[in-house]
């Protein structure tokens, strides 16, 4: 028994699996909204396996955050005359991105982040050093966030490539990354615009069309702020 990864087609032994005559039972356990492909290959018996158990071996507490604020910009006027006695004009939309360097910072949603705030959306790029002091040849290593609000994002660990994440299920195998030492990790996650529309005013002129077809009643869009950013905890574990 295999487990599929959706998002890279990697193949790898999935443990928690048993025989009971010529069933084969597979324990899984997943998060709210997380994807799981299992690969039965039914050419050969299926091999008993224990489910994982996985050990904390670091946290990671301290972080760098700096966040590319995303707004509405200038927009760009484009002009042109082919002298035929018109002049047509095309405007084009232009997003304005304003760095918001933060410092060292307990992970937190951005809204409670005093020099981020609760009317940014956008990108938030935050660093890290993951101080491991042996890593076993043979381990799986997995990088777990905890919770980055439902924000799509990338890690990478030290010279490694930049992986992405199942956002319901933000865990990472960082296990050809990790070496003995400090390990820098560089986590990068992004935001709906949710917080910057509502900032601007932009739901105050939408309609909410279900309390209007279901109770009758004409209001506009209630948004509320919405948490973004990576929530964490934030813990390296070894798959024992």
């Amino acid at each position: 028994m295999h487990r599929l990864d959706p998002s890279t087609g990697a193949l790898r032994p999935h443990r928690g699996v048993r025989s009971d005559g010529d069933r084969t039972v597979v324990e899984l356990t997943l998060a709210p909204g997380e994807i799981a492909v299992m690969v039965l290959d039914r050419t050969t018996d299926a091999a008993d396996a224990a489910p994982a158990v996985f050990t904390e071996v670091v946290r990671a507490d301290a972080w760098r955050l700096v966040v590319e604020s995303w707004d509405a910009g200038e927009p760009e006027v484009l002009a042109e005359d082919r002298g035929l006695g018109y002049v047509s004009r095309e405007v084009r939309p232009r997003t304005a991105i304003t760095r918001r360097d933060a410092g060292e910072v307990a992970l937190a949603p951005w809204s409670e982040i005093s020099a981020v705030g609760p009317d940014v959306s956008g990108v938030g790029e935050y660093t890290a050093t993951l101080s491991v002091g042996a890593v076993e040849p043979n381990a799986r290593y997995l990088l777990d966030l905890g919770s980055t609000g439902g924000g799509l994002g990338s890690v990478r660990v030290g010279d490694g490539p930049e992986r992405g994440f199942d956002t319901a299920h933000p865990v990472v195998d960082v296990s050809a990354d990790l070496r003995a030492g400090d390990n820098p990790v560089v986590v990068r996650v992004s935001s709906s615009l949710n917080n910057r529309l509502r900032a601007r005013g932009y739901y105050e002129r939408v309609a909410d069309i279900v309390a209007r077809d279901v109770g009758g009643e004409e209001r506009t869009q209630h948004a509320v702020v919405r948490e973004y950013g990576l929530l964490g905890p934030v813990r390296l574990l070894r798959e024992e």
